[in-house]
């Protein structure tokens, strides 16, 4: 009775778990699959504001993302990440209470090094993701994501301060 019971078990036991015979030694099993999802790390840090500088009514105000220009420093944002990130800037219009705004014509890069300049900063189209990190990742230290840009005034453009603010969007696989 006990070697029926044992051989029913036997037989409804899962195909899944079928044993390898071996002939001789060493004996090999057959192979298992093996898993790993890496999850996405993806983040951005504000490392420097876009300032650009100070100009007379009817002139024109440029800083552009390489920091070359009339004045003014460009304005970075460091990303991080482990994988490819497709980059795009948005610029809001520089506003002053009570006064017109003022359209920025944007200027976008991205270099390693944590200053721009004509020789280590690539520029790109700031809209449409036109820059993508590395697909292995930026490395510890980041990517810069430098921007400048420039804003015409009239002689009619009143006087004051006015400020915008500049946003950078990362489209990445979400792991």
């Amino acid at each position: 009775m006990k070697r029926l019971l044992a051989a029913l078990c036997l037989l409804a036991a899962p195909a899944a778990a079928s044993a390898q015979a071996c002939a001789s030694s060493p004996c090999t099993s057959n192979p298992i699959t093996t898993a790993l999802t890496v999850r996405s790390a993806v983040s951005f840090s504000t490392y420097s504001g876009l300032d650009l500088g100070s100009v007379a009514g009817g002139g024109t105000a440029a800083v552009d993302a390489q920091g070359t220009g009339t004045g003014g420093a460009a304005g970075a944002i460091v990303l991080n990440a482990n994988q490819a990130v497709a980059i795009s800037a948005s610029f809001s219009p520089l506003t002053s209470a009570g006064m017109p705004n003022l359209a920025i014509t944007p200027s976008c890069g991205w270099s390693t090094t944590n200053s721009t300049s004509i020789a280590n900063t690539t520029l790109f189209a700031c809209s449409g993701g036109a820059y993508t990190s590395p697909a292995t990742g930026t490395g510890a230290g980041g990517v810069y994501v430098w921007l400048g840009g420039s804003v015409a005034t009239t002689t009619a453009t009143p006087a004051g301060d006015y400020a915008g603010t500049a946003t950078i969007t990362g489209v990445y696989t979400s792991y």
